[in-house]
């Protein structure tokens, strides 16, 4: 079984440390996370690396200003969006990979469309969970599980992140005080990192750029996420050229990765095999 230990490694990115776990061969599997307090690569999809790095030379990677990469400076007018597909793109470089599958959750996907958008031919496949597409079709906004999230931010108890990890995981019986604890301890170590002067000014509307993927896409969804609803599955058909979308019923929430290990596993080695 690969450990955070054995896997832990560091890389100067853009003059700044950027800290990412690696472990495997073959074709490069960039995995990132989501936006929440606490957030980082490993243990988004820690779950799922024994299964993916038997294909893939498997980097989870901590964005900056989340896990142990310090934050990093916007440019002028740049999104949050554009300034993370900067670093994207400056992390593929600085390891020395032409070209490479990403995998991007929640709010991660967004940079990841941006960069696959822009540089198409270094991507040969996009996967997105979950991916923030802009308001919902048919869900109330925001949902449950970002009110818990800014509830944190305002907070950061143990108790409100509690409150927001049974919003991520809803299925009775699954979420875990080892969970809990570690998203706890992380989000307390991002906090405590010195802010960045220059910081990004938004998002820009990811929307607009899924027409435009030229690669194939997987989308996957939970039917009971409470922090990115399903309605966004629907605009995933709609919009990108050539889309598969799986979803997981069940009371299947927000974290995939983590309720369903040997499917998610599964599911992304089959689309990346050709």
């Amino acid at each position: 079984m690969i450990t955070f230990e054995e896997s832990t490694r560091t890389i100067k990115v853009l003059g700044r440390p950027a800290h990412y776990n690696e472990a495997g061969s073959g074709p490069a599997l960039l995995g990132f996370h989501g936006g929440g307090p606490g957030a980082n690569g490993w243990d988004n999809t820690k779950w799922n690396i024994d299964a993916l790095t038997v294909h893939h030379q498997v980097l989870l990677i901590d964005l900056p200003g989340y896990g142990d990469s310090p934050p990093m400076e916007a440019l002028p007018g740049e999104t949050q969006d554009a300034m993370y597909a900067r670093f994207i793109e400056a992390f593929l470089n600085a390891k020395g990979l032409e070209t490479a599958f990403l995998y991007g959750t929640s709010m991660s996907a967004s940079p990841a469309v941006t960069f696959a958008h822009n540089n198409p031919q270094r991507v040969p496949k996009l996967v997105l969970k979950s991916p923030s597409t802009g308001a919902n079709l048919l869900s109330t906004s925001p949902p449950d599980g970002i009110k818990a999230l800014g509830v944190f931010r305002q907070e950061p108890t143990l108790e409100n992140m509690q409150k927001m990890m049974e919003l991520f995981i809803p299925k009775p019986g699954l979420l875990t005080d080892e969970i809990v604890e570690a998203r706890f301890q992380s989000a307390l170590k991002a906090n405590a990192m010195p802010p960045a002067t220059q910081k990004p000014s938004g998002n820009a509307e990811p929307r607009a750029l899924l027409a435009g993927l030229k690669m194939p896409v997987l989308v996957l969804w939970g039917n009971q996420d409470r922090m990115v609803p399903l309605d966004g599955a629907l605009i995933s058909l709609a919009e990108i050229p050539d889309v598969r979308v799986m979803l997981w019923g069940g009371g299947t929430g927000h974290f995939i990765e983590f309720e369903h290990p040997e499917e998610f596993s599964a599911a992304l080695l089959e689309f990346l095999k050709d």
